[in-house]
C-alpha cells in the first residue's frame, strides 16, 4: 500500500517537471472560468472587417483609402487610440497610401500599427512584416503575434516581443499601460465574456453610422472577423474566434491589474505537507475529514486565487492527493479485513484472533471456558437463536469477571485475560461462575442447561497461542475429572506416561523412519500443472498408530527438540525436491518453520548445508512462517529471515488473515508469498466479506511484488473463483492430499492440467 504513495509522490513530480498534466489543467481552468464568468470593462472595442463589410467593401484585404477613412472616422469619434491586429502590406503599390499617411498625421501618436513576423515553413527563417518608415513616423508599433498550443488554443499572451531588431510591446501591454519582459507570458482571463465586448462592423465606421458613438472615449481594436480571412483560433470555454478577440480579452485582463502566476511547485509543497499531515493523523475522523478537504482546497481554492488574478497548475499536487487518498482508503479497508478476522460470524463478539492479538505481549493470565454440550444446545435452538445464546453466555461470564472482556472460539469455547496480581485468586471468581450456570438460560423461551468447565495458564513465559491450547486442555482435565476448573500444570502434564514416552521416543521415532514426511501437491492456477508440495510431517507409532502432528510439534517446540525434527524434515524434502527438479521441471518444496527457530544460530547452517547435500537450487525451497510468528519476531530475527532470503530461497506467510500483519510490516519482511487461511477460503463461494478480503488481499500481495496460495481448496467452484480473482497456486483437498513420496511420483504423472478442471 506504501507503494502507491510513493508512485503518487513520483507522478506528482513529474507531472510537474515534464508538464504533463498541463491539458487536464487546461480543462479544470475553463471550468473556472465557467464559474467566475463576468462582463467586460467596456473599455475596449472591436471593429471587425467581417462578412458584412466584405459584401459591401469588397474582400480583405482593402485599400489603403479604406484604412484612412476608417482612421479618419474613428478618430473624430472621440476614440481614445486606435490598434491594428493585422499587418497593413502593399503600401508601395497603393494609390491611396499618401490618404492613409495623412490620417495617421491627423491623429499622430494615437493609431499603432502591427509589426509581425512569420516563420517561412520550408526554411524556418523569420519573414518580418514591418511598416514602411513613413507610415511609422506619426503611428506607433505593436505586436500581435499569438503562441498556441497542440490544439489550436492561445492560453496565454505576451508583453512583447522581439521584431527583428526592435523590441515591439503587445497591444494588451501597449493598451493597459501593463508592460513586461521580452517574451514574458501572463494568462489570459477567459471568464470575461466576448459578447459583452462593444462591437462595431467596418462597414458601419466607413459609413460614419451614428453608432460610432460608442467608440467614444474607448481604445479600439481593428482585426478580421470572417471565416476564411486572417487567423482564427480556439478560445478556451468559447467558440474559436479571431485573433483580434484573443487581444481584446488580453488587453482586459491586463487593465483589471497585473496577473500572478505560481509555479505547480508551491501547491505540490502544500499538498505534500498536508499528506504528511495525514500519514500521522491517528484518528479516522480526522483522516476522512482531510480527504474531504483536499478535493475542494484542490479545486475551490485556484478559483479564489484566479478572482484576484493569481494563477497556478494544480494538477502535480492533485495526483499526489489523489494518491495519498487512494493509500488511505486502502488502509481503512486493510482495517476493515483486519477486524472482520477478529469478530465472531455469529454473534459478532471477539474471536479468539483478538485474544491472540491483545495478549501477544501480555504477561496477564488467561481463563478459558468451555460449554461441552455447546453443539447439542446450538443445534436444538431454532437457527437465529445462537447468537443469543451466545450473548447469554457472555453476560454470565461478564457478571462473575470483573467486567473483563469476553472472546469467542468456535464450539462454546470463550477466553478472557486476568490481571497477573489476581490469578492466584481466581478460586472464588470461577466457583461463583459455575453457581451461575446451575441456572438453566433462558434462550427464544427455551430453558438450555449449559455444562461448564474452566481451564487457568498462569505462565506469561510462552506465547499466547501455546497459553491458550494450556488453558483448553486444563478445561477438559477438570471436565473429564468433574471438576469446575483447573489450573494447567506443565509439571504434572508432563510426568504422565505418555508425554514422558512421546519425548523420549520422538528422537528414536526420526531415527527409525517412524517420523516421516507426507507432501502435499501445489496447483499453479495460470499454467494447470502441478508446480510443487508442502512437506507436513507425520507420526506413525508403532503401538499408538497416527499421532496428532499438532501435539508432538509442540510437545517439541517446548522442550527444544524442534531444531532436530525441523532438520529431519527439512533434509528429506529438499531430497524429494532434488530428484523432482531434473529434466527441466521446476518444481518447489514448501518446509514449515517453527517460531522456535527464528534467530536460531543453527537455523542458516542447517538450511545452507541441506540444499548443498542435494544440490537444490535455493529458489525451489520456501520457507513458510505463520503470520503470527512472523509479527512477534523481534528485530534479529527479521534480520534472520533477510539472511536466509539473500541465499536465494522464497519465504512465505502462513495462514494469512489469521494474524495481524501491519502494512509497514509487510513491506519490511522479505516474503515471496502470501498464504491465504483455509478459513477465508472455505467460504469464499458463498461469502460475499470473504470474497472481497481474499480479492483484495490478493491484489495487495502482487501490489508487493509476492505470489499468493490458497489453502483449503476442495471444490471446483472455488477453485475457478480463485483463478478469476488471479491468485496464483492453490492447496488443498481438491488437488490432494498429503501423501508419501512414492504416491505423490505415482500422482505427479499420473496427473494432467484437465485434471485441474
Amino acid at each position: 500500500m506504501r507503494i502507491m504513495l510513493i508512485w503518487a509522490l513520483v507522478s506528482g513530480l513529474l507531472f510537474g517537471l515534464a508538464d504533463i498534466g498541463r491539458p487536464v489543467d487546461d480543462m479544470f481552468r475553463a471550468m473556472r472560468n465557467k464559474a467566475r464568468d463576468h462582463n467586460a470593462s467596456g473599455q475596449v472595442a472591436v471593429i471587425g472587417i467581417d462578412s458584412l463589410s466584405q459584401q459591401e467593401i469588397g474582400n480583405w484585404p482593402w485599400t489603403a483609402q479604406q484604412y484612412a477613412t476608417m482612421i479618419q472616422n474613428i478618430g473624430a469619434a472621440g476614440a481614445k487610440r486606435i490598434f491594428f491586429d493585422f499587418p497593413i502590406n502593399g503600401l508601395s503599390r497603393d494609390p491611396g497610401t499618401a490618404a492613409l499617411a495623412a490620417a495617421l498625421k491627423d491623429n499622430r501618436g494615437k493609431v499603432y500599427l502591427a509589426a509581425n513576423f512569420s516563420e517561412d515553413v520550408a526554411t524556418g527563417q523569420r519573414i518580418l512584416l514591418v511598416p514602411p518608415p513613413e507610415m511609422r513616423r506619426y503611428s506607433r508599433l505593436i505586436n500581435t503575434n499569438v503562441w498556441i498550443n497542440g490544439f489550436n488554443a492561445v492560453w496565454n499572451g505576451r508583453y512583447a516581443n522581439n521584431v527583428g531588431d526592435l523590441a515591439v510591446p503587445s497591444i494588451a501591454a501597449e493598451l493597459s499601460g501593463v508592460h513586461g519582459a521580452l517574451g514574458e507570458e501572463f494568462p489570459i482571463d477567459y471568464s470575461i465574456r466576448i459578447g459583452s465586448l462593444p462591437y462595431l462592423s467596418a462597414s458601419e465606421v466607413l459609413r460614419n453610422e451614428a453608432i460610432m458613438e460608442r467608440v467614444r472615449g474607448s481604445d479600439v481594436i481593428i482585426g478580421t472577423n470572417a471565416q476564411g480571412i486572417g487567423n482564427r483560433y480556439a478560445i478556451p470555454g468559447h467558440r474559436p474566434s479571431a485573433s483580434v478577440f484573443v487581444a481584446a480579452l488580453a488587453a482586459e485582463t491586463l487593465l483589471a491589474g497585473r496577473p500572478t502566476t505560481i509555479g505547480w511547485w508551491v501547491p505540490f509543497l502544500i499538498a505534500l505537507v498536508v499528506t504528511g499531515l495525514m500519514l500521522r493523523a491517528s484518528r479516522t475522523p480526522l483522516v476522512l475529514g482531510m480527504i474531504v478537504l483536499l478535493p475542494i482546497c484542490a479545486l475551490g481554492l485556484p478559483l479564489l486565487l484566479e478572482i484576484y488574478g493569481i494563477y497556478t497548475q494544480i494538477m502535480p499536487a492533485l495526483v499526489l492527493m489523489l494518491g495519498a487518498m487512494g493509500h488511505h482508503a486502502l488502509k481503512l479497508h486493510r482495517q476493515n479485513f483486519n477486524e472482520r478476522g477478529m469478530v465472531n460470524e455469529v454473534s459478532g463478539q471477539p474471536n479468539l484472533n483478538a485474544l491472540r492479538s491483545a495478549g501477544v505481549a501480555s504477561q496477564d493470565g488467561l481463563i478459558a471456558a468451555r460449554i461441552h454440550n455447546y453443539a447439542e444446545a446450538a443445534t436444538a435452538l431454532p437457527a437465529a437463536a445462537e447468537k443469543e445464546l451466545v450473548e447469554q453466555i457472555i453476560m454470565r461470564l461478564s457478571l462473575g469477571n470483573g467486567g473483563a472482556r469476553v472472546y469467542q472460539g468456535d464450539e462454546g469455547i470463550f477466553m478472557w485475560l486476568v490481571p497477573s496480581a489476581n490469578i492466584n485468586n481466581v478460586g472464588d471468581q470461577l466457583a461463583g461462575l459455575s453457581a451461575i450456570f446451575r441456572s438453566p438460560a433462558n434462550v427464544s423461551g427455551r430453558l438450555v442447561d449449559l455444562s461448564i468447565a474452566f481451564g487457568v495458564d498462569a505462565d506469561p513465559g510462552r506465547t499466547i497461542q501455546s497459553r491458550m491450547s494450556s488453558a483448553l486442555l486444563a478445561c477438559q482435565e477438570a471436565q473429564n475429572a468433574g471438576e469446575h476448573w483447573r489450573v494447567y500444570d506443565p509439571t504434572k502434564l508432563e510426568a504422565t506416561e505418555w508425554r514422558v514416552s512421546m519425548l523420549g521416543e520422538l528422537d528414536a521415532a526420526i531415527d527409525n523412519g517412524e517420523v516421516w514426511v507426507a507432501f502435499q501437491p501445489k496447483l499453479d492456477l495460470l499454467s494447470g500443472e502441478i508446480c510443487g508440495a508442502e512437506a507436513l510431517v507425520r507420526w506413525t507409532h508403532p503401538e499408538k498408530g497416527p499421532i496428532n502432528p499438532e501435539e508432538f510439534i509442540t510437545a517439541a517446540e517446548r522442550h527444544d527438540r524442534i531444531e532436530k525434527l525441523t532438520d529431519h524434515v527439512l533434509n528429506r524434502a529438499v531430497q524429494v525436491a532434488a530428484r523432482l527438479n531434473t529434466g527441466g521441471r521446476k518444481f518447489d518444496m514448501a518446509v514449515n518453520l517453527s517460531p522456535r527457530l527464528i534467530g536460531h544460530a543453527n537455523l542458516k547452517p542447517m538450511v545452507v548445508q541441506t540444499l548443498r547435500r542435494h544440490g537444490l537450487p535455493a529458489e525451489r525451497l520456501i520457507l513458510e512462517i505463520t503470520e503470527t510468528a512472523a509479527m512477534s519476531s523481534a528485530e534479529a530475527a527479521m534480520q534472520e529471515l533477510k539472511e536466509l532470503r539473500s541465499l536465494g530461497l522464497q519465504l512465505s506467510i502462513d495462514d494469512y488473515g489469521t494474524g495481524f500483519s501491519t502494512l509497514d510490516y509487510l513491506k519490511r519482511c522479505p516474503a515471496t508469498e502470501l498464504k491465504i487461511d483455509r478459513s477465508f477460503v472455505r467460504m469464499l463461494v458463498s461469502s460475499r466479506s470473504d470474497r472481497i478480503m481474499v480479492n483484495s488481499t490478493i491484489e495487495l500481495a502482487h501490489s508487493l511484488g509476492e505470489e499468493v496460495v490458497a489453502e483449503g481448496v476442495e471444490d471446483n467452484e472455488t477453485l475457478q473463483l480463485l483463478g478469476q480473482m488471479g491468485c496464483d497456486k492453490a492447496q488443498g483437498y481438491l488437488i490432494g492430499r498429503p501423501m508419501p513420496f512414492e504416491a505423490l511420483l505415482d500422482y505427479l504423472a499420473a496427473y494432467g492440467p484437465a485434471k485441474a478442471a
